[in-house]
């Protein structure tokens, strides 16, 4: 008799073990799952804010307004930011406040942007960016000469 009571008792200690091991890992998933998406909306941002300052021109109300969304993308990118992407960052803020209201080398912009893309791609799906990495892949950006 005792000895039933010692594999209930093992049994029930075996399968409680299993639901918590179970739901801590669907739990960090979720987590996960939710960092990704916070993660891939400032990287999306981040992109389109440089589209917006690509696309401003010479046009200062545009302009203000690309600067105003970059600044703010900005902040969110900070918080949730993998290092690579915010050294990427890092890299282009530089690269533009070099050529503020300079004709740029765009080759340049698009090495620092395709260098944020990879980081980006690492942060948020690290074995399918190394895929697309192995491809070679060169990702294409729209920067129209400053001047125009």
């Amino acid at each position: 008799m005792n000895e039933d009571w010692i594999v209930i008792v093992c049994g029930v200690v075996a399968i409680v073990l299993i639901l918590a091991i179970i739901f801590y890992k669907l739990r960090t998933a979720e987590r996960r799952t939710i960092e990704n998406t916070h993660k891939l909306k400032a990287y999306t941002d981040l992109l389109n804010a440089i589209t917006e300052l690509n696309l401003a021109g010479g046009d200062p109300y545009k302009m203000d307004i690309a600067k105003k969304s970059l600044a703010l993308t900005l902040n969110r990118l900070n918080l949730v930011g993998s290092t690579g992407v915010l050294k990427s960052t890092n890299d282009l803020l530089d690269f533009l406040n070099e050529y503020k209201d300079k004709e740029y080398d765009t080759l340049r912009l698009h090495n620092i942007l395709n260098t944020l893309v990879i980081e980006a791609r690492r942060d948020l799906n690290p074995s399918h960016a190394r895929k697309v990495e192995d491809a070679q892949v060169r990702y294409r950006f729209f920067a129209p000469p400053k001047n125009q």
